[in-house]
């Protein structure tokens, strides 16, 4: 026997607890229910359908041809465009295509600072929101007739820790 395939009195009781509760869990596997598993079954479903959300693409266009952007790295670069904002933040931002994966809208909930006027940050939002769409989209990025950039205020605060 080499020193290594050497049985030691610690590795013989590590070894009977592991199978030990190999057997347990064995043991509680089997008493499993085909019944219990179609009482949870939709619910896991769903949450595994909930969990795994693919990316839409959105298409572009650069001097060499279309390229398509993932749905999720539009609204990264929307939010970090809108937070630049001063006086609000991105709560969510929502984007859709059609069918030939051109972006058609966006929308932009905001939370918004208490004091400075609520249409002047819209108004830089939707300015922010547009310019960022054209950076990141080329020529194919819409103009403000072809995509509605919708902000909601959908809470108000006085904490600088939540808007800039």
């Amino acid at each position: 026997m080499t020193e290594d395939s050497t049985p030691t009195p610690g590795r013989e009781r590590s070894t009977r607890r592991g199978s030990t509760r190999a057997a347990e869990a064995t043991l509680l596997l089997r008493q499993h229910t085909d019944a219990g598993w179609t009482a949870i079954e939709g619910t896991v479903i769903a949450r595994a359908l909930a969990a795994f959300r693919p990316s839409a693409p959105v298409r572009g266009r650069h001097d060499l041809g279309d390229f398509l952007v993932a749905s999720d790295v539009v609204v990264a670069r929307l939010r970090e465009a809108v937070d630049a904002v001063r006086g609000g933040a991105a709560q969510r931002i929502t984007c859709s295509t059609g069918e030939r994966d051109e972006l058609e809208q966006v929308t932009i909930q905001l939370v918004a600072a208490y004091g400075p006027p609520l249409l002047d940050l819209a108004d830089a939002v939707h300015v922010v929101a547009l310019a960022c769409l054209q950076e990141l989209l080329g020529t194919l990025a819409p103009t403000g007739e072809q995509v509605r950039v919708h902000v909601h205020i959908g809470d108000v605060s006085d904490d600088p820790r939540v808007v800039s």
